[in-house]
């Protein structure tokens, strides 16, 4: 634990240090992090802490949840928290004489799968 925290903390420091020479080299990271956002809801040093840890980081997450760093389970429970009136999927092919559902794909019957 101890050495994921000094990662997490590398990667986020590792922008400031690189752009602390130059205006320019600033401009240019507050454009980067800015598109970013935009694009994924992080921010390039969540990125980074991601890629480190291998959980879903996130500065807007540590807002929202009060943790920075999430399993994917822990995403995806708050994720089926959130809307707890959400459907599971359901994949429903076509059999003689009627329509099979199941909750699992089936990679052998796509050409019978009802939309």
């Amino acid at each position: 634990m101890r050495c994921k925290a000094a990662s997490i903390l590398v990667a986020l420091m590792l922008p400031v240090a690189l752009g602390a020479c130059t205006g320019t080299a600033a401009i240019a990271m507050a454009g980067l992090s800015a598109a970013s956002f935009a694009a994924t809801k992080k921010l390039p040093t969540d990125h980074v802490a991601s890629w480190i840890t291998g959980e879903d980081c996130s500065a807007l997450g540590l807002e929202r949840t009060g943790q920075y760093c999430r399993t994917e389970a822990e995403v995806a429970a708050a994720e089926a928290a959130a809307d707890p009136g959400a459907q599971p999927r359901v994949y429903c092919y076509r059999t003689i004489g009627e329509i099979t559902c199941q909750s699992e794909p089936d990679p052998t019957a796509e050409s019978r799968l009802v939309q």
